[in-house]
């Protein structure tokens, strides 16, 4: 199912290089507490070398707290996760930001997911 809001949210955590939590608001003081995966990219997990690494550079530009807006894409395979595009305060799409920066490869969804190489080069 395609989705196609784009909503204000405030960054709660970050779990890997590709995933975060937000506080997404609905509007009409409704907000809610959900786990948005990046679109168009993929990170190396938690437990492979370059993952701990890229996870904590998704830290370094998305701080807890941090007030950004997410255009939503669609439901993501797993349950309660939605693919979406960040966009920080300062209007850079922290989706690209991860991939011109080696942190992670752009990946449509299909196949395969692409594994950026570690130790990490930029494009």
């Amino acid at each position: 199912m395609k989705d196609d809001y784009t909503r204000a949210a405030t960054v709660v955590r970050v779990i890997d290089g590709d995933t975060v939590i937000v506080d997404l608001d609905l509007g009409f003081y409704i907000t809610v507490r959900m786990s948005c995966r990046l679109a168009g990219i993929n990170a190396r997990e938690l437990h492979s070398p370059g993952g701990p690494e890229a996870a904590a550079e998704l830290a370094n530009i998305l701080a807890v707290g941090d007030r950004v807006t997410i255009s939503s894409i669609r439901a993501d395979k797993y349950a309660g996760r939605f693919d979406g595009v960040i966009i920080d305060e300062d209007g850079a799409n922290i989706n690209q930001w991860m991939a011109s920066t080696g942190y992670a490869a752009l990946w449509d969804g299909k196949g395969t997911a692409p594994v950026p190489p570690w130790p990490r080069v930029t494009p």
